[in-house]
């Protein structure tokens, strides 16, 4: 992550530490769960591959559709969304990301929410990302801080309840963002991404500066399209495509996902919809169906990809070009770094699924926020054979692939110090 020059002043920051929630009442399993057991054993030729399900012996039995997403979407947690059984059911049908903002949900309400989603998402194998901002709008007045008292008690929960990124407004010069980052490295927690929020687009130099300084952008407002103009959305998106950073879009069922699927993002975030509306599961599952409509309509390649000058960009984009030319179901990434998994969505690949193998649960859960990526949980072992063996193995019996389908495999160098990608095409065995 980027780490910027800026500095904040120590002694706010302390103050903002002591006069925030304690982590005394949060048990660490919440922050933190156990990620899947998966034990791989070597045996020389014959290799033994054995996968204990945590709950559940069964496979996972998502709906192929829902994968076939590649747009992810943000619910928003509120008194809606309270009931840990309609939390289960929207992460079914296809949530990627809950949002928490303090605006919405108690304390007390987010922190069982986060409980519940964590607990649900081991259930289930499937990482689950968490976002919170703060409960203070973009609007402030000249000589406002960047950040106030209130911001910093949000962060801190946030921080708190081991979200895996923060947000913040950006304004119309990113100071806050820099701030947040300098904050979160004196707590030694460089691993939570920042986010910034733009409500509209500042001037082309600046917007470039907060796009460097963040992981990501949030295009605020209910509706993108009239909210900012759909040129600037576009310009927004695919700046952070080529800066490789994820995008995200405030939308809704009243919004006009045309203009917002145009500029590629790699995320839509509802609102009210999940938070206070009478139906959270109605309306994912009608958002996800409006995206996939959307998205079959357009496989255009992203008109400002990433550049691909080093080598294992260049095998990245041969590896997703050949996808497409020989009609792959998938492009498997097994990866320590996600570096290859993130190389991959900026190229917005087309039409093949993606799936990214990785041993680091924090890892998986930051990634579920990029386009087409869906991470899964995998200890590796110190043989690359075995690792894939055991990747092929949970693919089939989740029933994600048939044993046949044609795939992509990118593989990073075992050594973590090494940078090398391979690429293999093979049939699923």
């Amino acid at each position: 992550m980027n780490q910027p020059n800026a500095t904040v002043e120590p002694r706010s920051a302390v103050r903002t530490l002591a006069n925030s929630h304690s982590t005394a009442t949060i048990p660490g399993a919440w922050q933190t769960p156990s990620p899947i057991r998966t034990e791989v054993t070597d045996e020389l030729e014959n290799t033994k591959t054995t996968t204990t399900l945590l709950f559940n012996d069964q496979p996972d039995q998502t709906a192929l559709s829902t994968l076939s997403r590649k747009t992810k979407i943000i619910a928003t947690l509120g008194p809606a969304t309270e009931n840990s059984d309609v939390l289960r059911s929207v992460l079914e049908a296809g949530v990627s990301v809950f949002r928490v903002n303090l605006a919405c949900i108690t304390r007390e309400a987010a922190l069982k929410a986060v409980y519940a989603i964590r607990s649900t998402s081991t259930e289930l194998q499937r990482p689950v990302s968490l976002l919170l901002d703060t409960r203070v709008g973009c609007a402030r007045v000249s000589d406002a801080p960047a950040l106030t008292e209130e911001d910093w008690a949000d962060l801190r929960f946030g921080l708190e309840c081991g979200v895996d990124w923060l947000a913040v407004s950006a304004g119309r010069d990113g100071q806050a963002v820099r701030e947040l980052r300098t904050f979160l490295a004196e707590q030694k927690k460089n691993t939570i991404g920042v986010l910034a929020c733009i409500e509209r687009p500042p001037a082309q130099a600046a917007l470039d500066q907060i796009i460097q300084d963040a992981d990501g952008i949030i295009l605020t407002g209910e509706n993108p399209a009239s909210a900012c103009p759909g040129a600037e959305n576009f310009l927004v998106v695919q700046k952070c495509v080529s800066a490789r950073k994820p995008a995200i879009l405030a939308a809704g069922l009243t919004a006009d996902l045309s203009a917002a699927m145009s500029a590629q993002p790699d995320a839509l975030l509802l609102t009210e919809e999940t938070s206070v509306g009478p139906s959270p599961l109605q309306s994912v599952q009608a958002f996800d169906r409006l995206i996939r409509e959307e998205e079959s309509k357009d496989l255009r390649e992203p008109a400002n990809p990433a550049a691909v000058a080093t080598e294992p960009d260049q095998s990245v984009a041969a590896a997703v070009r050949q996808a497409g030319e020989t009609q792959a179901e998938a492009v498997v990434i097994i990866t320590r770094s996600g570096q290859s998994a993130i190389a991959c969505a900026a190229l917005r690949p087309q039409p093949a699924r993606v799936f990214v193998f990785t041993p680091d649960a924090r890892l998986a859960r930051r990634l579920r926020l990029r386009y087409a990526l869906e991470p899964i949980v995998l200890p590796f072992n110190s043989a690359g054979k075995t690792t894939i063996t055991a990747a092929e193995k949970i693919l089939r019996e989740r029933k994600l692939l048939a044993r046949g389908a044609k795939i992509i495999l990118l593989t990073d160098s075992p050594d973590p110090e090494q940078s090398a990608v391979t690429t293999q095409q093979r049939e699923l065995t």
